[in-house]
């Protein structure tokens, strides 16, 4: 079990038996560097968290937030069976303690990625025309009103579909299962599908929700508009959504 929250957070009350685990950083994967950087994150990440192959996971933050999707999705790619606790905190009802959890950090090796579940922008630029490009952004960073933070250029990526995520949860938590299927009704089963924000943290919370109702090829983006932004020689387009956003 492993709680998401900053460090702080997690010191104040927990979940008995949670271990803390945050996965925040931003990457950039252009390169085979950048790739294996990536990797070497995510294995000293389960390390850290004294994970070992073959073992399930439940991740969980404080509810309607981004954090657990998003270590959820990695843990996936690096081969753990994973789960995330819908509503987080804002529905557990169980005492919460403040003693860290005593735990031996492991020895995981990181040796058999699952790079399927990774999309990289070249995927993104090449992507066939049937795959659906879906940005998980607000609608103002959509259309580019508001510039992707820490730069002067906004957008989306041409082609892309616009679900912000937020409509995928309630106020407490991610939506259940029979209102993703009604938002999401109009994804094939069988599409292949990337999904992206500006960071792939938003994003997995669309990856996560795709997945759990039965779309199996789902790939995120993970440098998602930070990246992109940062190539002048990838396009940008400025408008609002071809879809609805209701």
């Amino acid at each position: 079990l492993l709680d998401t929250r900053a460090k702080s957070a997690y010191d104040a009350g927990h979940i008995a038996g949670s271990r803390h685990a945050e996965f925040t950083q931003k990457f950039l994967i252009r390169t085979p560097a950048q790739l294996q950087a990536f990797n070497n994150a995510v294995q000293t990440l389960a390390r850290a968290a004294g994970l070992q192959k073959g073992q399930r996971v439940v991740v969980y933050d404080a509810g309607r937030d981004s954090k657990a999707t998003r270590l959820a999705w990695a843990l996936e790619y690096a081969g753990f069976e994973v789960a995330v606790l819908r509503d987080g905190l804002n529905r557990y009802t169980g005492a919460l303690e403040i003693a860290p959890t005593d735990f031996t950090p492991s020895d995981f090796s990181l040796e058999s990625p699952r790079s399927e579940l990774l999309a990289t922008a070249d995927d993104v630029l090449n992507r066939p025309a049937q795959t659906i490009l879906i940005d998980a952004r607000a609608a103002d960073e959509f259309s580019g009103e508001q510039p992707v933070a820490g730069s002067t250029k906004g957008g989306h990526i041409p082609g892309a579909i616009h679900l912000d995520w937020q409509q995928l949860a309630t106020e407490t938590g991610i939506a259940d299962a029979a209102t993703l299927e009604r938002q999401l009704s109009a994804i094939p089963k069988d599409a292949d599908v990337i999904v992206h924000c500006q960071s792939g943290a938003r994003s997995s919370v669309v990856y996560h929700a795709l997945k759990s109702v039965g779309v199996q090829h789902v790939r995120n983006y993970l440098g998602s508009m930070n990246e992109w932004v940062g190539d002048d020689a990838l396009p940008l387009e400025q408008g609002a959504s071809p879809l609805r956003d209701d």
